[in-house]
């Protein structure tokens, strides 16, 4: 097991900012998904990656390979051919890393990414049954090719990891995190959530910025993000577009959970303003 380095604070201003230039203007205690969690998240969501491996031919170098994956027990699983570069390279040695991102618009480097390092190394044929039912339950296309005789599952232990999930938030995950930390229950719903509070809720949003934040003098509002333990806006203010982040009573599990919490929550923002 490796050593547990230490996480930086998620909102902690990048190096070398000013400190006034980045005043919250919410509670930096609000309760949020650790960076293991953020990054089990990234890592279940997306299913595609970059796969490292040290190069055969020419020898000694770092050889980048675009791979489609699915995680088995929190260790990605790859279905490769054996006549593939990257199978070559794990054969001759098992050293490697998958580096996973995430995509959307904007700045690529805001947006949040996540480097899986261990020993990648293929798969006994006891565990095929589970590997081809995992990964073709999350890559439809694979059953036209998942039996032919040059492909073969490999699985990369996870040993350590890197997040990063925007400026000023990273830090290494220790194997036990990683294994301990769950992917967020919301992730599925939260696109759909996000949709229908910005185009039916801004109203509400403003609200809740005014009520339950520092931002008091928002005008507009919208939802960036929302997980298990609360969401995240962003409020146009007299200082231009600040983050807000706002936690739940409860912690939820799925779109209607998350729902009645939404509507909690503005009920007492609107007692709030009486």
């Amino acid at each position: 097991m490796t050593k547990n380095k230490k996480e930086l604070p998620r909102h902690a201003p990048p190096k070398g900012a000013k400190t006034q230039d980045q005043e919250l203007l919410y509670d930096p205690n609000v309760p949020t998904a650790s960076h293991a969690e953020q990054a089990r998240t990234l890592a279940s969501k997306m299913g595609t990656a970059t796969l490292c491996t040290m190069s055969v031919e020419p020898q000694g170098f770092p050889y980048g390979s675009f791979v489609t994956y699915a995680l088995y027990e929190g260790n990605p699983i790859f279905l490769i051919s054996s006549l593939a570069e990257h199978t070559k390279n794990l054969d001759e040695d098992s050293k490697a890393s998958l580096l996973i991102a995430e995509a959307g618009e904007g700045n690529p480097l805001a947006l949040g990414r996540v480097t899986l390092i261990g020993e990648c190394k293929k798969l006994s044929d006891s565990k095929r049954e589970i590997a081809k039912e995992i990964f073709v339950g999350k890559h439809q296309d694979a059953k036209f090719y998942v039996d032919f005789k040059d492909f073969f599952f490999y699985k990369l232990d996870v040993s350590e990891v890197r997040y990063i999930g925007g400026f000023g938030r990273m830090s290494w995950i220790n194997d036990k995190q990683w294994f301990e930390a769950e992917s967020d229950p919301l992730a599925p719903y939260s696109l759909d959530i996000i949709e229908h509070m910005n185009e039916d809720h801004t109203d509400t949003m403003v609200l809740y910025c005014k009520t339950m934040s520092k931002a008091t003098d928002t005008t507009e509002a919208s939802m960036t993000g929302i997980d298990r333990y609360g969401f995240e806006m962003s409020a146009m203010t007299g200082q231009g577009p600040r983050p807000i982040r706002l936690g739940f009573g409860n912690e939820v599990k799925d779109a209607e959970e998350a729902r009645k919490e939404l509507v909690r929550m503005a009920n007492k923002a609107r007692k709030m303003t009486k």
